[in-house]
């Protein structure tokens, strides 16, 4: 039977210390700090705080996603590690380690929240510091921020703790909870993100982003964030926005007025609104300057085989000299890659339907699910770097096929040159993944493949099976 110093040493490899390019995102010291700072204890058992959380990674990553699969697949890497087909620890239940995930879903639930939210922030805040200033525009920080939601098992905790839309009848609907993300421009990482209950506002849960802005920065969103309140607030933290204007002062603008900055270029004056908005509180409201100075540039798209369209953006960037129309127009195009961000983690990696059947659960999911996507994202940038493609042409989902494919590989040979080479032969297939330069691409919003001709449960469950036994 293998000895305990021969399993412990096993254990103790880490897939992120071994591997020195995935250091620089998210190490063990990193992890082990975090979970003491949440003054979380644990014993030196199978579920260790890192274990955990790699297994966690696995499950994300992987399409199956339940825990019985992300089990298995952890402890078949660590049974290939040994000389044995079969891991045993004396005096661990009984000197047998269970494959039944449930030792391994009470880890996760001891685990802090703090300690996943921190491992996500990390390996983003490590990437951003690690760009170049060919990455800022004009020397600028650039963040953009959106709203999604994601669905979650109809559980009586859940629905008490985010609801769900109105127009789903009890019984019938799922709860979904409110987010609001942070996503870094350069880098295409998310930075941070807001949870809350469905009916929240988005502009409430964006104010608690506001931490992470720094003096300089500049903020692109769509029209839902062009609001007095959000343009003042921003300026008063040395900070300046992008946003598309919305549709009652777009409809209203009239480019006769203003200070004349060039065709189609504007700087207006902003009166405070009369009524105090929901999202404010009557003293924040009070405290708002009486009028603010914007810049409304107006630019046209033109697609061929379609009409044109014309665009009105307000942003407080006011010397057309250093920030020209075209550039602001350029920089505004770009704010759609948010919706194609959150397509990566929703869609690709699944977050668009969590598993987890408490609120606790269920937020350390997201944020497991954001740890994976910000690393898949740092792949990407390494393999970038080292093979001189452009960033944000490399295919997401292909990285995340490719990285799940040698993950295992990776983990067998930690520590050794084989790893290292198989390292940069992932990096040079993530690097060969360009996507094609498709611009103004239009695709509809339909599906295809017929679904199973099934009835909608638009009842209670309960109600529909006692009919069944009539």
């Amino acid at each position: 039977m293998p000895s305990m110093t021969h399993f412990h040493r096993i254990l103790k490899k880490d897939f992120f210390k071994q591997i020195a390019s995935l250091k620089m995102f998210l190490s063990t010291e990193d992890i082990l700090t975090a979970a003491t700072a949440e003054g979380y204890h644990w014993r030196e058992r199978i579920w260790t705080p890192l274990q955990t959380l790699w297994t966690f990674l696995v499950q994300v990553l992987n399409p199956d996603c339940s825990c019985r699969t992300a089990v298995a697949q952890v402890l078949a890497e660590q049974a290939a590690l040994g000389e044995s087909l079969e891991a045993r620890l004396p005096g661990v239940y009984g000197g047998q380690v269970s494959a039944d995930p449930t030792a391994y879903c009470q880890a996760r639930q001891r685990l802090p929240l703090g300690l996943f939210k921190t491992s996500f922030q990390k390996i983003g805040s490590n990437l951003r510091a690690k760009i170049s200033n060919d990455y800022l525009w004009h020397g600028r920080q650039v963040w953009v921020v959106d709203g999604s939601s994601c669905s979650m098992p109809d559980t009586p905790e859940l629905q008490e703790v985010f609801g769900q839309p109105d127009g789903q009848r009890k019984g019938c609907g799922f709860p979904v909870a409110r987010i609001v993300s942070l996503f870094c421009w350069a880098t295409g990482a998310m930075m941070d993100i807001a949870i809350a209950a469905y009916r929240s506002s988005e502009l409430t849960l964006w104010r608690q982003l506001w931490g992470h802005l720094q003096c300089g920065d500049i903020v692109l969103a769509d029209r839902f964030y062009c609001t007095y309140a959000e343009v003042s607030g921003l300026l008063e933290r040395g900070c300046d926005g992008v946003f598309r204007l919305q549709g009652a002062r777009a409809r209203t603008m009239d480019f006769r007025q203003g200070k004349r900055l060039g065709r189609n270029d504007r700087l207006v004056t902003w009166h405070r609104p009369k009524l105090c908005p929901r999202t404010l509180s009557q003293e924040a409201f009070a405290l708002l300057p009486e009028t603010l100075t914007v810049r409304v540039i107006r630019f046209h798209t033109q697609i061929p085989g379609f009409r044109s369209k014309t665009i009105m953006v307000a942003t407080t960037l006011l010397d057309p000299k250093l920030y020209s129309l075209e550039a602001i127009a350029r920089l505004y195009a770009d704010r759609w890659t948010v919706e194609l961000r959150l397509r990566d983690v929703k869609t690709t990696l699944g977050m668009d339907v969590l598993r987890g059947k408490s609120s606790d659960v269920v937020c350390k999911e997201i944020y497991m699910y954001l740890a994976a996507y910000n690393l898949i994202r740092a792949l990407m940038w390494q393999a970038a770097e080292e093979h001189g493609r452009p960033l944000h042409r490399l295919s997401f989902a292909g990285t995340v096929q490719r990285f799940e494919a040698m993950a295992p590989y990776l983990y067998l040979f930690c520590g050794t040159p084989k790893a290292v080479s198989l390292y940069r032969l992932l990096l040079r297939w993530i690097a060969g993944d360009i996507l094609p330069c498709r611009p103004n691409r239009i695709e509809p919003r339909a599906v295809k493949r017929r679904l199973k001709e099934y009835a909608l449960l638009n009842r209670p469950r309960q109600e529909m099976r006692e009919e069944l036994l009539i």
